[in-house]
């Protein structure tokens, strides 16, 4: 498969090597896993998280960077900009910029450095920034938008609690997704205008959501993917570094499935995208075409990534193997000329 393209895509007439074969996942929230916390990695470290999460089923993925000081989070993300255009890392396709431009519900987001939003910051974001969540009741959040948007930059409404219309503010202003359904938001009432309703009833929104069974319960999973079955659904897995000396110096200990800080806040999870596509299916009774297109080709399209989260013959693809458990069992990587 390396160097290759597929050559055609066909009915197995005898038994298959395998239960399933599907487009590799991928994943737009991934701020590290295990000891790799992406925002302090340098080259070499995201080339061994990026092995490590190909062994695991996820063969692109947005590194993914959370509210800080300004001038801290320019710099990582000139780090990541460096590591991103060296073309050594396969499955590193961009950054997600979670903050600080946040609202009134932070979650494990640090609240000092919750800011206004600041345009002439955004305007100079790097290329390799694909997708930036912010909140929809900031004052300016409708500029801020606009100012992505020009930069072709998927922006997310998330740790969010807006009213109907500075939702649809956001809306007109080019927002495309919302982060984590039913975290980090206002939720759904049936006498009030929730973040997460108004996701839910929208068609212009697709919906990134958790489904380890932790930070979203079965139903709750369901419930999505019926509200949004035309591929507006974008599995994520939050998964953050939980055992690296942020995660120490903070205190954060897994509990109950998924890390947590000191107050029992959730800090993300610890699992990965392949283990939410089977939550999906095997818990949360989610058909299956459903759930992997949420993992494949609905997070590469809205984010952009025309070369990801697709099998189609006369291209390079990445291509995982399930087994009947929807447990991954073997990955193949492309590798494109420019990355050899």
């Amino acid at each position: 498969m390396d160097g290759a393209v597929v050559g055609a895509i066909e009915d197995i007439r005898t038994p298959g090597d395998f239960y399933l074969i599907s487009p590799g996942f991928v994943d737009v929230q991934m701020n590290g896993y295990e000891s790799w916390d992406v925002s302090v990695c340098d080259t070499d470290d995201l080339i061994a998280l990026d092995e490590r999460l190909a062994q695991l089923g996820t063969t692109s993925w947005l590194g993914t960077i959370v509210t800080a000081p300004l001038q801290q989070l320019s710099s990582s993300l000139q780090s990541l900009h460096d590591s991103w255009i060296s073309h050594r890392i396969n499955g590193f396709a961009g950054v997600h910029v979670e903050g600080p431009f946040l609202g009134k519900a932070p979650g494990a987001h640090n609240p000092k450095w919750i800011v206004p939003v600041d345009n002439a910051w955004l305007q100079q974001l790097p290329e390799s920034v694909r997708l930036v969540t912010l909140a929809a009741e900031q004052e300016h959040a409708p500029e801020a938008i606009r100012v992505l948007h020009d930069k072709n930059i998927c922006v997310s409404l998330g740790h969010s609690q807006p009213t109907y219309d500075q939702f649809n503010a956001g809306l007109l202003a080019g927002a495309r997704m919302v982060t984590h359904l039913f975290n980090g938001m206002s939720g759904v009432h049936h006498r009030e205008d929730g973040l997460a309703l108004m996701a839910l009833t929208s068609d212009a929104v697709v919906a990134g959501l958790i489904a380890d069974m932790v930070h979203c319960s079965p139903a709750a999973v369901a419930l999505a993917f019926r509200a949004k079955p035309d591929g507006s659904i974008v599995l994520v897995s939050d998964s953050i570094a939980w055992q690296s000396e942020w995660a120490t110096a903070r205190h954060v200990h897994v509990e109950n499935g998924a890390p947590r800080l000191p107050n029992g806040t959730l800090a993300g999870s610890s699992s990965t995208l392949a283990q939410c596509v089977a939550n999906t299916v095997r818990t949360a009774g989610v058909p299956l075409q459903s759930a992997l297109r949420a993992a494949t080709s609905a997070p590469a399209s809205v984010v952009g990534l025309s070369d990801a989260g697709h099998i189609t013959v006369g291209k390079s693809a990445d291509v995982v193997a399930l087994d009947a458990s929807l447990s991954v069992v073997k990955t193949w990587r492309r590798l494109p000329s420019e990355c050899a």
